[in-house]
This record gives C-alpha cells, structure tokens and sequence, in this order.
C-alpha cells in the first residue's frame, strides 16, 4: 500500500572491461523487474505502489555507463528512488556495497534489507530477472524468527550462500556481522590456517579444489559475508523443478514459495566442475566416516570459521547440525573442544572404527 515504508536496496552495479555491454544489459533487465514493483504472493501480483529506495554503487563504469544508470533512475523515479553512493575506476574495488549496507542497518536496526547485483556468473545470466524478483518479493521478507536472510536459492557447499549473492536480509542479523573490511582480512586469516591444516592432513578437500574464491581470501570474502554467521537461519523461494525457459516473470514468481533452506542440491552448480557425478561422489563422501569427519566443505571447515570469525556456534536447534554428517557428534566435540574439535571427532572416529573392526574380527572367528 501507499503507506508502506519503501523497499530499502543496495545494489552493487560492475562493469568490468571486457563485458560492459553485457553488464549494461544486465542493469538494464534488473531495473525493468525493479519498475514491475514488490511481487505479492497473497495476490499473485505485483504490487506497483510498494516504493523502492535504491543505493547503487558504480565500479569501472565510464561516464556513458554512468549517465545511462542516472537516466534509468530518472526514467523509473515514480517508483524508485535513487541514491549514488560511490563511483570507483576501478572495476576491482568489491565490499563498498556492503560497507553501506552495515552502516544502514547499524543506524536503523528495525528495518530490512535487499542486495542485489548485476556482477553474475555467466551461467546464472538466464536467471537474473527471476533472482531480482525474488529477494524483492513479498514472500522474501526476513523475519528474526525463523529466516533471517532470504534468497533465489540457498545452498551449503561449497561455503553457505545464495544464488548471485542476492538476499534479502533483516537488520538484526546483518549488524550481527563483522565489517566488510574487517571480514575480509579475517577470512584471508582463515584461508591460510585452512591450507596449513591441508597439508598437514588434518583437513582433506575431496569435494571441492581449494581456491581463494572457495576460500573467501581477499577480495572473494564478500561472496562469504552473509552466510559466515552462526546464526543463519536460511531460507529460499525458488522453484525446486526447474522452470521453462520461456516463462514470464510472473508465471516463475507463481511458482515460487518460501520454505526453510536447505532443500535443494548440496551444492550451487556454478560451483562444480563436473556434474556429472556430484550427487553420487556427495553421497559416498557423506556415508565414509573418515572421508566426512575431515571434510573442509562439511563442519570441519565451518567449525574453524565460526569460531575464528565468531568465536560462536550455532544453537543447539541449528539446521546445520541436522543437515551436515555427524552433526551430533560435531556439536558435542565443538562446545568442549571448539576449533580443535576436529582432533577430538578424528580421535574419536578412529578408536570407534578399531572397535567395530575388532567386533567384526571376533564375529567372523565365531562364525568359524
């Protein structure tokens, strides 16, 4: 209604180099959803009175980029208002979006956010209109309770995140979080411990190879800052089967429906390098203890972030606990043993397989 306090946005707008027009055109679809107004999924309709505040950042824009985003702004100012919020030569510069998102939420604890960026993979370039919609949608809109960040898709490997980086997310979880700058240089902290952990055997990484964007190192931290909390509550929105290609905005939005995260595929297809065999290769390393229990990707890795980054863990009724192998087992060792639960679980893991070896050797010499 026309009471509502505006949807409040931030939006990360890149044009790298090499692909300007192909951002351009990007930035282009996402202000033609943006002008749909906030889909409502009461009525199955957008709502074109709901109003949006918009704080864009620009980064390697040249002056044409950066005037046809200031005339988008005026074309579609019935229902957005625009507010730039920097502009920077250099397409490299990353987390400026996020530093003015924290500092909204510091000021206004009780209101909600949305980010939303053109900077996609390649492969997601199909599904960005629908992505836009949906963590601006009505059914996106955080709650403290039971799903503080909200998205396209949410998925737990090969780090917690959401599809394109797109959330929605309330204020009280967001000023839970550590500043962009500071996450950044405390997630490349934590991607050296985890290489030196590597080599020494302690953590495997038979998922997924290591890599600073897998490791959140440096500037690829801000793909890692939303879900790195241990109070995320997850949830997502988009269809499970998957859409036609040919279907308009508003027959995908009818489609969607929020429920608790996670509860598609383990991991985000952008991710993996073969798909070919993920679910297969995913379920033999759940089901072999000592593959799982040193797993990076699984609780051994969260557990060391958590702890660096937090110096927390999640509750005891934490979907994670339930979702990652052995979570039980996990949560016993990490609340006494914290970042060095991973020793406590290996130790524990091996004399428990000594045992059962020891009861299969005594069965077979009866049997005999």
């Amino acid at each position: 209604s026309l009471s509502d306090p505006p949807l409040v946005m931030f939006y990360q707008i890149s044009f790298p180099p090499d692909k300007k027009e192909k951002a351009l055109a990007v930035v282009k679809s996402q202000f033609d959803v943006l002008s749909l107004g906030q889909f409502d999924n009461e009525s199955g309709a957008f709502d074109q009175n709901r109003k949006i505040l918009l704080y864009y950042t620009i980064t390697g824009g040249s002056m044409r980029e950066i005037d046809i985003v200031s005339s988008l702004c005026k074309e579609k100012s019935d229902r957005i208002t625009c507010r730039q919020r920097g502009i920077h030569d250099a397409e490299g510069v990353y987390g400026e979006n996020f530093h003015h998102l924290h500092a909204f939420c510091n000021a206004k604890p009780s209101y909600n956010v949305v980010h939303i960026t053109n900077r996609v993979d390649d492969r997601l370039a199909t599904k960005i209109k629908a992505i836009t919609s949906a963590v601006t949608s009505t059914m996106c809109l955080p709650s403290e309770e039971s799903c503080n960040v909200c998205g396209a898709e949410f998925y737990p490997l090969p780090f917690l995140h959401f599809t394109g980086n797109m959330f929605s997310a309330s204020c009280g979880y967001v000023n839970k979080l550590m500043s962009p700058s500071a996450f950044e240089n405390a997630m490349t902290d934590v991607a050296g411990a985890a290489l030196v952990a590597e080599v020494k055997e302690t953590y495997t990484t038979k998922l997924f190879p290591l890599g600073a964007r897998i490791l959140g190192s440096y500037q690829h931290s801000i793909e890692h800052w939303i879900g790195a909390h241990p109070d995320l509550k997850p949830c997502d929105v988009a269809p499970t089967s998957t859409a036609k290609l040919d279907a308009t905005i508003l027959d995908q939005m009818k489609l969607s429906s929020r429920a608790p995260a996670p509860r598609r595929g383990s991991a985000s297809p952008i991710y993996l390098v073969d798909k070919s065999d993920w679910e297969e290769r995913e379920s033999r390393s759940r089901k072999k203890r000592t593959i799982s229990l040193h797993e990076y990707y699984y609780l051994a890795g969260n557990i060391l972030r958590w702890m660096r980054l937090y110096e927390k863990l999640p509750d005891a009724n934490s979907w994670v606990w339930e979702w990652f192998p052995d979570g039980q087992l996990w949560e016993a060792a990490a609340r006494t043993s914290g970042e060095n639960a991973v020793h406590v679980v290996a130790n524990q893991l091996s004399e428990q397989l000594a045992l059962e070896k020891r009861l299969a050797e005594q069965l077979a010499i009866k049997k005999t």
